[in-house]
């Protein structure tokens, strides 16, 4: 599987002292619980938003994660990638959600069999991977054309031009345009890292 490099893992935006966070908010710890919604609860509210089309639902389904996890805060126990595990847990409540009111959630689908940890490790860039696929299958031929002979043959935007017949201005503003979605993409999944 190819991964655009545009999808390489940012640095960690990481709550300092994460860890003992988490294991303190599975022991029961309310402050610790505080301060993981604080640092959390916008970025899995937005997260949610780019998936539910009312902002309200959005806002509730955020709040619903938060309760899911301090009623289910003994299972932090196991948690080695608290993002990972957060992401799960959103994901999963806008699949519930996209079952009720019969909308689709665009996320990769999952593959039976991985152990927790082995998630952990690959499903940020199966995410990535599959939104990126989504997005190129979706571009018009022209656009998807320019930018695959940019990214995959490494083209410069001079020889794409001669290439195709187009202006070195349509080739950048075809670029542009994909990487403007791309960063979107991106940025909603980093929210987790």
């Amino acid at each position: 599987m190819r991964v655009c490099h545009y999808f390489r893992q940012s640095p960690t935006k990481m709550l300092e002292g994460e860890e003992l966070i988490v294991r303190k908010v599975a022991e029961g710890d309310r402050d610790s619980f505080r301060t993981l919604f604080y640092h959390y609860y916008p970025k899995v509210k937005v997260f949610l938003r780019t998936l539910v089309p009312d902002e309200n639902d959005a806002e509730d389904l955020a709040q619903n994660v938060f309760v899911k996890l301090w009623v289910g805060r003994s299972s932090l126990k196991g948690v080695k990638v608290f993002g990972a595990w957060l992401y799960r847990v959103c994901r999963n409540t806008a699949i519930d959600y996209s079952r009720t009111h019969k909308t689709m959630v665009p996320f990769a689908p999952e593959e039976p069999g991985l152990s927790t940890e082995s998630l952990d490790e690959n499903y940020f860039a199966r995410e990535r991977q599959y939104q990126y696929d989504k997005l190129i299958a979706a571009m018009p031929a022209k656009r998807r054309e320019v930018f695959l002979l940019s990214r995959e043959e490494g083209l410069s935007h001079a020889e794409i031009s001669k290439k195709l017949g187009i202006s070195v201005k349509t080739v950048e503003n075809h670029i542009n345009m994909v990487l403007r979605e791309l960063r979107k993409i991106s940025s909603c999944i980093s929210l987790f890292l």
